[in-house]
């Protein structure tokens, strides 16, 4: 039965029917009605998260087979090409799922996929709304196995609920868990840091509202003066300062006195905690300062090393997590005991200019280490006739050969 004749049959509503638009809505495909969030309103956190999403919804997907002659032997599956990497389910791509799963992974701390089957087979996957999922433990067997996993989503819209098996559901999850079950998310734990952003953009958008910034001119007087006799002093005053040659000189009634005062930031080190307050939740995404437009200590070669610092600790743990839950998930126990894995292609993410790149596959290919065909691979290229073999240059002998030239009959 497909997921959505599923929730239609337990709801009670068709697919034209009102009370689907709420669920669709509901799993975010109505992009009407997206609900605001006070923390993605801090420009260097929805910035962390921007970066970190869209990096994960252009990563390709691969099946592969390790082999031990061969290595990873990389497979052609199209049904599971077309679901991961073309289109999930009929109203979303596979971009666009991939992207919104990591925005609810690092915002909420977990990201759940319920996998529809058709004859035992995945074919879509649906994103479910992380704020209304929670994991169920079954240390009783109540649902037939002690102390299985069960997700149970309660739809906010109509109180409604769904159980799920542990195996009828992706589960993603940031890498700081206190039980392994559920993550934590990053919000949560720099609340503090986050906050005192929101609240300094606050205070300068106040500052701008009330035209705070820049100098003024603050009048000492003697006795009081009802707001009408104000009013008419400070409009008096700034008509003779923009009208009357330079506005230098104001003349001031008796008993008054004029004092400059001059709003600086500066002087508050405004600026510096602002700056030192943003690298902090930029390091705890794993982040480099050059991503949130801090580049202070940069140069090209620096740049090109925190790319690399970037994909080796903040990418290759993540998608290390993606691989092993999707390659549980997708495909059965015994192709994962026959070496059948779904692997994210990170090369993407290291694109080379034309020199450097004729360069390196000129390097693998005179040295055994690619084919022609191969390299021609990775260049987008087709296959060419007899360009399997691998290659090299001829006058390279093995270590243990060393010498035997110089023996009697070695040169024959």
């Amino acid at each position: 039965m497909g997921f959505l004749q599923k929730i239609v049959n337990r709801t009670g509503f068709t697919l034209n029917d009102p009370g689907a638009e709420e669920f669709f809505r509901s799993i975010g495909l109505d992009t009407n009605n997206i609900s605001s969030s006070s923390e993605l309103s801090e420009v260097v956190y929805f910035t962390c998260l921007k970066h970190l999403s869209e990096t994960q919804s252009k990563m390709p997907w691969e099946k592969r087979k390790i082999t031990q002659k061969k290595g990873k032997e990389k497979i052609v599956d199209n049904n599971i090409d077309i679901l991961l990497n073309i289109r999930p389910n009929e109203y979303y791509s596979a971009s666009t799922f991939w992207g919104c799963i990591e925005l609810n992974k690092l915002h909420y701390g977990n990201a759940y996929a319920y996998i529809e089957t058709n004859k035992g087979e995945p074919c879509k996957l649906w994103i479910l709304p992380s704020k209304e999922v929670s994991i169920w433990i079954d240390n009783a067997g109540i649902f037939g196995n002690t102390n299985s996993i069960w997700y149970v989503w309660t739809d906010s819209n109509t109180g409604k609920q769904w159980t799920f098996s542990q195996d009828e559901i992706l589960h993603f999850k940031t890498g700081m868990s206190l039980n392994g079950l559920v993550g934590m998310a990053t919000k949560d734990i720099l609340q503090a840091q986050i906050q005192s952003r929101l609240n300094a953009d606050n205070f300068l958008k106040k500052l701008y509202e009330n035209n705070m910034f820049g100098s003024k001119i603050l009048i000492h007087y003697t006795g009081d003066i009802n707001k009408k006799g104000e009013d008419a002093l400070a409009e008096k005053l700034e008509n003779f300062s923009a009208k009357r040659g330079s506005g230098k000189f104001i003349p001031l009634p008796l008993g008054m006195q004029a004092q400059l005062m001059d709003m600086k930031l500066s002087d508050a080190q405004f600026f510096e905690n602002n700056k030192f307050s943003a690298l902090q939740i930029a390091a705890a995404f794993g982040v480099k300062p050059n991503v949130i437009n801090n580049y202070e200590k940069s140069s090209y070669s620096n740049s090109e090393t925190q790319q690399l610092d970037f994909y080796v600790n903040t990418l290759h743990p993540s998608f290390n997590s993606y691989e092993q839950e999707v390659t549980y998930k997708l495909t059965s126990k015994g192709q994962i005991k026959n070496g059948m894995r779904l692997h994210i292609n990170e090369r993407v993410l290291f694109k080379m200019d034309s020199k450097t790149q004729a360069e390196v596959y000129s390097s693998y290919i005179q040295n055994f280490l690619m084919s022609p065909n191969e390299a021609r691979e990775e260049l987008n290229q087709p296959y060419k006739e007899g360009a399997d073999d691998l290659i090299g240059n001829g006058n390279y002998i093995k270590l243990n050969q060393v010498g035997n030239q110089w023996k009697k009959g070695g040169s024959e």
